[in-house]
């Protein structure tokens, strides 16, 4: 049964779709006036608004955390995130992950910004969360469930240690019908993903069936990405230029960093084009136990 305060921003619709191709003539190409070619370019170049990624704090923001949260962060990384939640909401926070390098520099982090007694990260597999049931207000999870290998042993985790009532804010990225199957498997091999985690109906479904209801589904597509362009980041022009390079440059940078890591640094960098071309889809869940 769909929670009652369920509420799609955008539409699954919107979300990029094979289309049929547009035949176009030479002389219909041609026949716009230079005019008319301007006022298009100058309705192209208008900003869209689009939002950018501290909306995710916004959005945590709503789900009202305080002093007496306790908040867990799945996959904290560096507790750039942890340390933010706790500096802006005053919550105490606990990060988990698996990586050994992530969780020397989380601490280091957690040192530098003096969160000792706020933050803490512990190392643990959100497939068995190492914690008591029913021990979190709040649950963090950015850029994380792509890898996990059994996604429904995750989210039944997750729903194990949530409060009664408890929220879980998720931004996950996903493959759309533009993507091919061959880009799929160039791009998601090399970053550890695991390709059904990318499916929206999989997804939703799995976390449906641990338990948990949607309260909101946001779809982001391309805002990010766009806000980025449009501020002095310009984040994906950069990742753009980079491909072009690790193209050109390929043999002598394989020579001299690998061939895993060069095929990793070109899915992250296509990761990034391939939001702003539609053939992949960031959407920012909101979900209650």
């Amino acid at each position: 049964m769909m929670d009652s305060r369920y509420r799609l921003l955008g539409s699954k619709n919107k979300m990029d779709k094979k289309r049929e191709p547009i035949k176009v003539s030479v002389q219909e190409m041609y026949e716009q006036s230079q005019e008319s070619y301007n006022e298009f370019l100058t309705a192209l170049d208008q900003s869209l608004n689009p939002r950018s990624p501290d909306v995710l704090y916004d959005k945590f923001g709503n789900l009202g955390p305080n002093s007496e949260s306790i908040v867990l962060d799945i996959g904290c990384r560096d507790a750039a995130q942890a340390c933010e939640l706790s500096h802006r909401f005053g919550c105490q926070v606990v990060g988990v992950d698996l990586v050994d390098a992530n969780i020397e520099a989380a601490q280091k982090r957690i040192a530098e910004k003096r969160l000792n007694g706020t933050v803490q990260v512990i190392q643990g597999d959100i497939q068995q969360l190492p914690f008591r049931d029913r021990t979190f207000d709040l649950i963090w999870c950015r850029d994380v469930l792509t890898h996990i290998q059994d996604l429904q042993q995750a989210f039944e985790s997750c729903a194990r240690v949530l409060k009664p009532n408890g929220r879980m804010l998720i931004f996950q990225v996903f493959t759309t019908d533009l993507l091919t199957p061959e880009e799929a498997t160039h791009l998601l091999l090399p970053l550890a993903s695991i390709p059904e985690n990318m499916s929206q109906d999989h997804f939703e479904n799995t976390f449906n069936s641990a338990g948990l209801s949607l309260i909101e589904a946001d779809i982001m597509s391309s805002e990010w990405r766009e806000y980025s362009e449009e501020t002095e980041a310009k984040k994906t022009s950069k990742q753009l230029l980079r491909i072009a390079r690790l193209r050109r440059n390929r043999d002598r940078l394989i020579a001299e960093f690998g061939e895993k890591r060069y095929a990793c640094e070109l899915a992250n960098c296509q990761y990034g084009v391939y939001q702003m071309l539609g053939k992949l889809c960031p959407i920012v869940y909101t979900l209650t136990k």
